[in-house]
């Protein structure tokens, strides 16, 4: 019959108590390539942005994204036009030139799409979706998540912060096929406020780009705007949902969601983003309702060992009471 001592069954609380509360491992934001960046748009690296997906429609891309776990990926809310029939899609990750997929691409089946509450189809507020996986999958040198942001005062993303946005998009307005190759760009944010107001700059000129009527607020706080008052350096139609990453000790965090502009590369209309921060409870909602095994974004290993300690502890006592 096993007998323990008091110093042996306070160590095993211990390490109950620890498994508990430790965090979980950092394999989030920590992409193994890294590249000399440099300002404009430009071909990165391959798996230089491990979290970017591509988001296919009968094989064709249609959208990025980014992995967030290992069975999880956000994008925007309208890249998902119709019926919400995960049949119809797929997400490619470790993508890197569309026309011919790397050996360490993954194609995975898309087991269900949640689209935010308050998304109307208009590409504005609620702009987010949740894609989950059919199976997870293996994390490797080309596939890894990003790290999401914590919901806190002030935002993580100050305005002036140089972050990153990537995609397939198309390299100018009215292109006719998407770059082949994954490309990167590095923009500044912008302040809410002002970024609003140059939207409507022109608004009752002869301009060549669409306008907003005065009095109508376009941009909200759930919104993020990255790029240049000049224009010429912006993501484009192809890179919707796609992620607006900015680095923060040396780790990666997803800021926003590519959602909306008019045309693109113009002056006085910067890109617009969904602000990630904004939706970080419905997020961890979400995920915690949709996954059985999953208490967050990101599934902790200490519960694992809690549930190693907690049978040792059980039979233990079962033992006991023999």
């Amino acid at each position: 019959m096993l007998s323990l001592s008091c110093s042996q069954i306070v160590l095993l609380l211990l390490l109950l108590r620890g498994a508990e509360n430790s965090p979980a491992p950092k394999v989030c934001g920590q992409p193994k390539v890294h590249s000399l960046r440099i300002v404009g748009g430009q071909k990165a690296e391959e798996g230089e942005w491990p979290w970017q997906v591509s988001i296919r429609e009968n094989r064709r891309h249609v959208c990025g994204g980014s992995l967030i776990s290992s069975q999880w990926v956000v994008t925007a809310a309208h890249c998902f036009d119709g019926p919400l029939a995960p049949f119809m899609y797929r997400i490619n990750l470790g993508e890197y030139e569309l026309p011919k997929p790397a050996d360490s691409m993954v194609s995975a089946a898309i087991g269900q799409i949640i689209v935010h509450p308050y998304y109307a189809g208009d590409g504005l507020s609620g702009d987010i979706a949740l894609v989950r996986l059919k199976e997870p999958v293996t994390f490797s040198r080309t596939i890894l998540p990003i790290c999401l942001p914590t919901k806190r005062d002030p935002e993580p993303f100050p305005v002036g912060m140089q972050c990153w946005v990537t995609g397939w998009g198309n390299l100018y307005p009215d292109a006719p096929f998407l770059t082949r190759t994954l490309q990167e760009l590095e923009v500044p944010i912008l302040d809410v406020d002002e970024c609003d107001k140059m939207y409507h700059n022109d608004s009752n000129a002869d301009s060549e780009t669409e306008t907003v009527p005065k009095g109508y607020r376009l941009i909200y706080d759930d919104m993020i705007c990255a790029g240049y008052p000049e224009g010429k350096k912006d993501s484009c139609q192809g890179d919707s949902g796609g992620p607006l990453a900015c680095k923060q000790n040396n780790t990666w965090y997803l800021a926003g969601l590519v959602s909306f502009g008019l045309s693109c590369s113009e002056p006085n209309r910067p890109g617009v983003y969904t602000r990630v921060t904004s939706y970080m409870d419905w997020i961890q909602r979400t995920i915690e309702k949709n996954t059985a095994t999953s208490s967050g974004v990101h599934v902790s290993t200490a519960k694992s060992a809690t549930f190693l300690v907690l049978p040792l502890l059980l039979g233990i006592f079962h033992t006991w009471a023999l």
